[in-house]
């Protein structure tokens, strides 16, 4: 057997979002092999979910509200059930799943919990990679078990127990201890990417693409590990909901390398514009993003678009949009006594200069600006003050220049072109250098510059290498 215990385990569910959702039943079917022979001991309970049950899960489970309402909740199981799990090997199929609700109901129950897990889809597809579904329903079917008793969680636990006993029936034992050894070593990686998608990612800085059907960009991710990283998304405590959706959905993988965080940072930006992940919202949009300007000591909003090729100290931001800056300029102005009627937050166009109080000054969080018990010249002064830490700042060099990011002797080296805030590419030389600056100069990207701003600051205190372009 797969270890001295093994826990054969499924668990049924009111959803699919161990966040959201919760644990209706749980089965466990435990093998003791340590001495002797085999010792089995089967377990299961119902488990009152706290939440309502849909009806669809009640028509597929055969579990409902009824059923639940006298059931123990999951709180009163958690600690017998972790002495169950501990120090053996968790068994599921789809054990993502099982484990993820499992590890939350622990979470929840104030148990940090987590396990050695095998999968047995992943099991039954090393064993029989020609064979194109791994489903239990289609394993039931291919081994000839009895699968009258499906989604219950006892029936679904001793249809895996039934499972592994068929392949010890079948199989040299030491191919299947083979392949059990392997699993157990490797992070979970969803079925569609094959065991050996990892052999082929470098453990070396770069952008990483999760790609589904019909070559759907599901996400775009960066790392200076690519290779641990991409493993972290689906390693046995990755058990959220959009982890869940990434590890059903996704078929393949593709990468990037650079040669250090920047150039990962900087391309992750610019491809999750450019194709539209459907699991990034950060970075998505570049449209909406712009700064604040003053004019006659009021927040004045430019979009990206229209800021001029080198901002001077007149701008503050950037915001990745308008409802983002005006949200800002509302907290501001409630933490500092400002005026919101003054700044043109509030009331109707045109009317801020009517010498009626605003609201906050009602709630005593104005200083008076708008009824004249501040002068208009103090309040825009005291404004441009709380304004400062987003005052953007000059473009501090008389020319382009490229940032120098070396991965090592004999490595890559990358040299990000940059110019008035703006990323113009990256190359690996003076020639290409010179062929960006060619180019016309990019609208500004509120994200980009953020990343630059950081990296040139790195570049101020000597800790990368810096080349003015002429």
């Amino acid at each position: 057997m797969f270890g001295p215990r093994t826990c054969f385990v499924d668990v049924e569910t009111t959803g699919t979002d161990p966040a959201r959702d919760r644990i209706t039943e749980v089965a466990v079917i435990t093998v003791d092999c340590d001495a002797g022979p085999l010792r089995t001991a089967e377990w299961s309970s119902l488990v009152n979910p706290g939440v309502a049950i849909p009806s669809e899960i009640s028509w597929l489970t055969g579990i409902s509200e009824p059923m639940v309402r006298s059931a123990p909740p999951f709180s009163e199981l958690a600690e017998d059930l972790y002495d169950a799990f501990e120090g053996a090997i968790f068994v599921a199929h789809n054990a993502r799943f099982d484990f993820g609700f499992l590890k939350s109901e622990f979470a929840r129950a104030g148990i940090a919990w987590t396990a050695r897990i095998l999968c047995t889809v992943r099991l039954s597809r090393r064993l029989y990679p020609d064979r194109g579904n791994h489903s239990l329903d289609a394993i039931a079917a291919r081994f000839g078990l009895d699968d009258s008793e499906r989604h219950r969680a006892l029936g679904d636990a001793r249809l895996l127990w039934r499972f592994v006993q068929r392949l010890y029936e079948r199989m040299p034992p030491f191919l299947i201890e083979e392949a059990v050894q392997a699993l157990l070593v490797r992070p979970g990686l969803p079925a569609a990417l094959g065991p050996d998608a990892l052999d082929r990612i470098p453990a070396a800085p770069g952008v990483y693409l999760m790609i589904g059907a019909g070559e759907r960009t599901l996400y775009v991710g960066k790392s200076v590990d690519l290779k641990a990283r991409i493993a972290a998304h689906f390693s046995a405590d990755a058990w959220d909901e959009r982890s869940l959706r990434l590890a059903r959905e996704v078929e393949r993988l593709d990468w990037e390398r650079t040669a250090g965080e920047i150039g990962a940072l900087l391309r992750e930006a610019q491809l999750v514009k450019q194709r539209l992940p459907e699991h990034n919202v950060r970075l998505r949009r570049r449209l909406g993003q712009g700064a604040l300007r003053l004019q006659e000591g009021r927040p004045r909003w430019t979009r990206a678009a229209d800021l001029p090729a080198c901002p001077q100290g007149e701008y503050f931001g950037p915001f990745g949009s308008r409802g983002a800056a005006r949200a800002a300029m509302v907290r501001l102005a409630c933490e500092q006594g400002l005026c919101l009627k003054v700044m043109g937050l509030e009331g109707r166009r045109g009317r801020a200069d009517v010498a009626t109080p605003c609201f906050q000054y009602q709630l005593r969080r104005c200083r008076g600006a708008c009824i004249g018990l501040e002068p208009r010249e103090a309040h825009e002064a005291r404004l441009r003050e709380a304004l400062a830490p987003w005052r953007m700042p000059d473009w501090p060099y008389p020319t382009a220049i490229a940032l120098v990011e070396d991965a090592g002797i004999g490595t890559r080296c990358d040299w990000h072109v940059i110019d008035r805030w703006r990323w113009l590419g990256t190359t690996d030389g003076p020639a290409g250098a010179r062929a960006l600056l060619a180019a016309p100069l990019p609208v500004f990207d509120a994200d980009e510059f953020r990343i630059l701003r950081d990296a040139l600051e790195r570049a101020r205190r000597g800790q990368l290498q810096w080349i003015e372009l002429r």
